[in-house]
């Protein structure tokens, strides 16, 4: 669906083509833990299993949840403005970042893709950073606009966090995607509390071109442990280390979170969501991926896994 249209390299700080929408609820009475869930949601458009699974246990309650690929009147997703009914069904404050317009023809966009926020408590200080890129194009349609992650800060217990999303770039390589986590921590804080998540594509290889699927498919044979382990293959990990983000705890080693098909097998998925932490300590034994299902036998409701962990968060 998607074509390469070539990488666009280091883009900078400018203004985005979209601004941000927001709307902020009263903050739900606080919780011991800050419980954070990450989903790459396909547009939304399977909504009511998506409710579902955010109203029940684990997931239920959670005060942060990070969304990528959320869609904005898209018509896969019945033309919903997804980040706000689904903040509007959970009771949260929320801000979506459009990325992608999408036109057909000469006129204006109609819908948007991109990233976006849920939380419990309202958002401030609110901002897109952009990230070097793909140009992409989408059959039959006009995509207006660049990469961007997503930003704002939230008060828990008094304190400021800084919230981020955002989502990296399947076909760009280790390399590219590295710069990609280089702008994206940028454009953040140097200090203070931050948590970061979001489908980060880590493929360990680029998929630019339809032979690198091919030696992915042959990858994902000899080497399966790659595709779940993907650190030492990835340099944007170094890159958050060296800024001082931790993924321990937050994340389970080596649980894949992409069902391309259920014919695959788990040893053979990759690992492509994550949490990344400064400044907060997460919970032991909180971490989980859960399936996008409401029941053992129910169909999915993205390829992608919802990712879970907790923080504590001391006053």
């Amino acid at each position: 669906m998607e074509d390469r249209a070539g990488w666009a390299g280091a883009i900078g700080d400018h203004a985005p083509a979209f601004a941000p929408i927001a709307l902020n609820r009263p903050a739900r009475r606080a919780n011991p833990t800050l419980r954070t869930v990450v989903f790459n949601a396909q547009s939304g458009a399977q909504f009511d299993g998506i409710v579902a699974c955010l109203q029940r246990p684990p997931l239920a309650g959670a005060d942060l949840i990070l969304l990528c690929e959320a869609g904005w009147r898209m018509a896969r997703a019945g033309r919903r403005e997804f980040a706000a009914e689904l903040a509007a069904r959970l009771g949260m404050s929320f801000v979506f970042g459009p990325e992608f317009g999408v036109a057909r023809g000469s006129g204006p966009p109609g819908a948007f893709i991109g990233n976006a926020i849920l939380s419990s408590v309202p958002l401030s200080d609110v901002r897109t950073i952009a990230l070097p890129g793909y140009r992409l194009r989408l059959r039959r349609v006009n995509l207006i606009g660049e990469p961007r992650a997503l930003a704002a800060t939230a008060i828990f217990h008094g304190r400021p966090l800084t919230v981020c999303v955002g989502h990296l770039n399947s076909r760009g390589n280790p390399a590219q995607r590295e710069l990609q986590m280089a702008a994206l921590i940028d454009g953040l804080p140097r200090g203070g509390r931050i948590v970061i998540g979001g489908d980060w594509n880590t493929t360990t290889m680029g998929l630019g071109e339809p032979r690198d699927v091919a030696m992915l498919a042959v990858r994902m044979i000899m080497r399966p442990r790659r595709l779940r382990y993907p650190e030492r293959y990835e340099p944007l990990f170094g890159r958050l280390a060296r800024a001082g983000f931790a993924l321990e705890g937050a994340n389970l080693a080596g649980r894949s979170t992409f069902t391309f098909s259920r014919l695959i097998a788990p040893l053979l998925r990759p690992k492509l969501d994550w949490i990344a932490y400064r400044g907060v300590e997460p919970i032991a034994g909180s971490a989980r991926v859960m399936a996008p299902r409401t029941s053992l036998l129910a169909r999915r409701l993205s390829d992608h896994d919802f990712v879970m962990c907790e923080f504590a968060l001391a006053p």
